[in-house]
């Protein structure tokens, strides 16, 4: 339950903070280490101490979903397996063919450019054997249906 809870809960804070400074911090330069991926980790951890609570959440429930959010984009490696599993999660939409078409726009690359990167850059990063699975699988699948190798 508490994956669930953290996958459903660990990008909420991305709602708090300025628009602006997501799309000209986060997708360019240095974007692993700009501040807003920090920021929207803590401000995901708030939301989460706000809405758990009240709907029956136990305090340590709160805290262990509050510690997979808070580090979930910026800490290289996972706490526990339930960490890892939300890590995860949240890298493998990106190998969806609607996933590509969104994020390659936010780094201002080609949808072939951004498969590469995916592959060379984002499913080494990846930390169990089903998400590196599933993730080969899906950008096999992408790059088919978006005819990747027909726009190089």
């Amino acid at each position: 339950l508490v994956v669930r809870v953290a996958i459903l809960l660990h990008d909420t804070g991305w709602g708090r903070v300025d628009e602006d400074r997501i799309l000209a911090e986060g997708f360019t330069g240095n974007w692993r280490k700009a501040a807003i991926r920090y920021e929207h980790e803590k401000q995901g951890c708030v939301i989460a101490r706000e809405v758990l609570p009240p709907l029956g959440y136990a305090p340590d429930f709160v805290d262990a979903v509050v510690d997979i959010i808070d580090g979930h984009d910026t800490r290289p490696e996972a706490k526990s397996l339930e960490d890892a599993l939300v890590r995860d999660a949240d890298r493998l939409w990106r190998f969806d063919h609607a996933g590509i078409a969104l994020a390659s726009g936010w780094f201002k690359m080609d949808p072939a450019t951004y498969c590469d990167r995916l592959a060379r850059e984002i499913v080494p990063e990846l930390l169990t054997e089903a998400a590196v699975a599933i993730a080969r699988a899906e950008l096999a699948r992408s790059r088919a249906l978006l005819k990747t190798a027909v726009l190089r």
